[in-house]
C-alpha cells in the first residue's frame, strides 16, 4: 500500500512513481507496476482523462454544497507536483490500534505481527462503534479531497469504482488527535520517525525476495507497534501536509 498526494489527472495517468519505483531507478535496477487499467491499447489521452477528472469533481462538490454552499474546489492538471511515500498494511493497520488504544483508555498490544489486522484486536468492534472514533480513518477512507469541511461519504470514483471519500481537513484533525494522546511531536521528531521508525527490529534478517530485491523482516515476525504506528503516523502526516499546500488529494493507492 502507498500513499499519492497529486492531481487525480495525474494519478489516473500514472504520471507519477511509487516510492519503490524511485528507489528501484535511482539503485539502477528495474522495476514496472502492473495495475487493472495497465492496457496501452485502452488508454485514454491525458486530456481525456482530465476532463473526466474535472467532471466527476464538479458533480460531487455540486451534490455537497447542496448541504454546504461554502464548499470550495482544487484545480487539475498533470502538471502539479506529488508525493509518495509507503507506509504498507502493517504499519497502517497498528495506527488504528493505536489510536484506537489510547482513544478507548485500553493497553497498547507491545507486538504486532507481519500480517496482523486492526480486525484481529477486540478493541477494534468498540472503535468501530464509538462515536468518538467516526473518523475517516475508522470508516475505510481511502481518498482525501483537499477540502476545508468535514464529512466521511462513500462515492464513486472517476474509475467507476465505489469508495469512502473524505476530506484532507478530516485526516489532518484525526492526526493530530493521535499526536496529541501521548507523543505531542513536533516537525523534527516526526520528520524523524519518517526515516527510523517502523519494520527494521532487532532480530530483522534480510529476506531475499527477488534476485535483485531484498527486504528487512523480523525473525520472530513480531514488530514493535508504537513504533509501526509511529512510522504511518509520520508518513501520513507528511502527506496531507503537502497535499493542504498544494491542494491536491490523498489516495491510498493498492
Amino acid at each position: 500500500m502507498d500513499l499519492y498526494a497529486g492531481t487525480l489527472t495525474r494519478y489516473y495517468a500514472h504520471n507519477w512513481k511509487t516510492e519503490a519505483q524511485q528507489w528501484a531507478e535511482d539503485n539502477g535496477l528495474g522495476y514496472q507496476k502492473v495495475t487493472p487499467d495497465s492496457d496501452p491499447e485502452e488508454a485514454m489521452s491525458v486530456e481525456e482523462i482530465r476532463q473526466v477528472v474535472e467532471t466527476w469533481r464538479d458533480s460531487l462538490l455540486s451534490a455537497i454544497r447542496e448541504h454546504d454552499n461554502r464548499i470550495g474546489s482544487w484545480p487539475e492538471d498533470n502538471e502539479r507536483p506529488y508525493l509518495t511515500n509507503k507506509p504498507d498494511w502493517p504499519a497502517f493497520e497498528a495506527l488504528l490500534l493505536y489510536a484506537a488504544c489510547r482513544s478507548l483508555g485500553e493497553p497498547l498490544p507491545e507486538k504486532f505481527g507481519k500480517g496482523a489486522q486492526f480486525e484481529d484486536f477486540e478493541i477494534s468492534e468498540r472503535a468501530y462503534k464509538d462515536p468518538k472514533l467516526q473518523w475517516s480513518l475508522f470508516n475505510g477512507a481511502v481518498c482525501w479531497l483537499p477540502l476545508e469541511a468535514g464529512f466521511v461519504i462513500t462515492a464513486e470514483m472517476p474509475a467507476g469504482n465505489e469508495a469512502v471519500v473524505s476530506t484532507t481537513w478530516c485526516l489532518l484533525k484525526e492526526l493530530e488527535k493521535i499526536n496529541s494522546y501521548d507523543w505531542n511531536a513536533d516537525e523534527a521528531t516526526i520528520n524523524r520517525w519518517y526515516d527510523e521508525e517502523g519494520y527494521e527490529t532487532k532480530d530483522s534478517k534480510l529476506t531475499k525476495l527477488t534476485d535483485t530485491v531484498s527486504m528487512m523482516e523480523p525473525e520472530s515476525g513480531l514488530y514493535d507497534t508504537e513504533s509501526l504506528a509511529r512510522f504511518a503516523f509520520a508518513r501520513f502526516y507528511r502527506a496531507v501536509r503537502f497535499a493542504q499546500e498544494n491542494r491536491v488529494p490523498v489516495l491510498m493507492d493498492f
